[in-house]
């Protein structure tokens, strides 16, 4: 083993200690971060000389430009791995692919496992009405191929996702395609005995099948668009920098109100916001780095002087130094493959 190879071992085990710190308390300690980036500028300008410098701060300015969607100690994570990534030929530009990789991976992993949690909720409503729009969808395409009717499969798409929007407005329409879906197997038997040319030559089941999951991926998006974040009521003296509030607290002279949207309702709200515009009304809400200090101390005081409720909706959020991890191992195995 040589030093190179015992500092990815070290990196790996400081950050599964700022993991554990992160799933406890939502923080990455400094400490880690600053012996993460002493450790792999000084092995990584041994091994790759002035690379690793440039992979240092080309990495830092790129993160910052990603910030919107990670923390700042995220940021100085994914920074203080970059010299040790700083291989020759492999900067794309002036950043280290291994990097690329790892951001790339970790945030991936970061967008998907909310969706998985909104499976695991809703998966009683969402998985039977998607095989009910599968089967629609299967139908249609039949007649299509049969007529070629042109732009069809526009039209088909649009139908699936205003269907979904439907379903979350309409709770009769949603059990209605719920029950439909249950006839899902049925469809398949009587494609079969009614079309047995068109369905082998179509790979009915497995496209069937694929259709099913990607209508099981746009459901899940638009149900997280309609509101279904989950979030936990947290009294006011509980919040603490990071925290990402649901709600939007709009202060207009001594008028205070509190407004729980979700994300589709908040775009509304800011782009009437920004087209109105009122130099006498300011909002509260909170970007991807959550609420500051200074944000809680203009909370706690509306609250204490009565003008907004003891408690706010707060989203659920997950720690992300574990995905980072993740993406770590993944990035580390493929180098020694030589697959990346």
């Amino acid at each position: 083993m040589d030093l190179l190879d015992a500092v990815y071992i070290i990196n790996f085990i400081l950050l599964i200690l700022a993991s554990i710190t992160d799933i406890k308390e939502r923080i990455i300690p400094h400490k880690y971060v600053i012996i993460m980036a002493v450790l792999n500028l000084i092995v990584g300008y041994h091994y790759f000389g002035i690379n690793a410098v440039i992979a240092f701060f080309t990495t830092f300015i790129l993160c910052l430009i990603l910030s919107i969607g990670m923390g700042g100690g995220d940021v100085k994570l994914f920074t203080a791995l970059a010299p040790i990534f700083a291989y020759p030929d492999s900067f794309i530009f002036y950043v280290p692919k291994y990097i690329l990789y790892l951001i790339a991976i970790s945030m991936f992993i970061a967008a998907v496992f909310p969706m998985y949690k909104i499976l695991v909720r809703y998966w009683k409503d969402i998985i039977p009405s998607a095989c009910y729009l599968t089967m629609i969808l299967g139908i249609l395409y039949y007649f299509i191929n049969i007529y070629e009717i042109p732009y069809a499969s526009l039209i088909i798409w649009a139908y699936i996702v205003i269907s979904v929007f439907l379903s979350r407005k309409l709770p009769k329409y949603k059990e209605y395609t719920k029950k439909l879906g249950y006839l899902f197997p049925i469809y398949l038997i009587l494609f079969y005995i009614f079309d047995k040319n068109y369905f082998i030559k179509y790979n009915l089941l497995i496209t069937s099948l694929v259709y099913l999951g990607e209508i099981i991926l746009i459901s899940i998006v638009i149900y997280a668009l309609t509101g279904v974040e989950i979030s936990d009521k947290k009294h006011i003296e509980q919040l603490k920098e990071g925290d990402i509030l649901r709600d939007i607290i709009i202060i207009d002279g001594n008028n205070v109100e509190v407004k729980n949207l979700n994300i589709m309702k908040r775009i509304k709200f800011l782009l009437e916001h920004e087209i109105k515009g009122s130099e006498n009304r300011e909002i509260i809400l909170t970007d991807g780095e959550g609420l500051s200090n200074e944000d809680i101390e203009k909370i706690k005081k509306l609250y204490m002087e009565g003008k907004i409720p003891d408690k706010l909706n707060v989203i659920k959020t997950y720690p992300f130094v574990p995905f980072v991890v993740f993406g770590y191992l993944v990035v580390l195995i493929l180098m020694k493959l030589s697959i990346i």
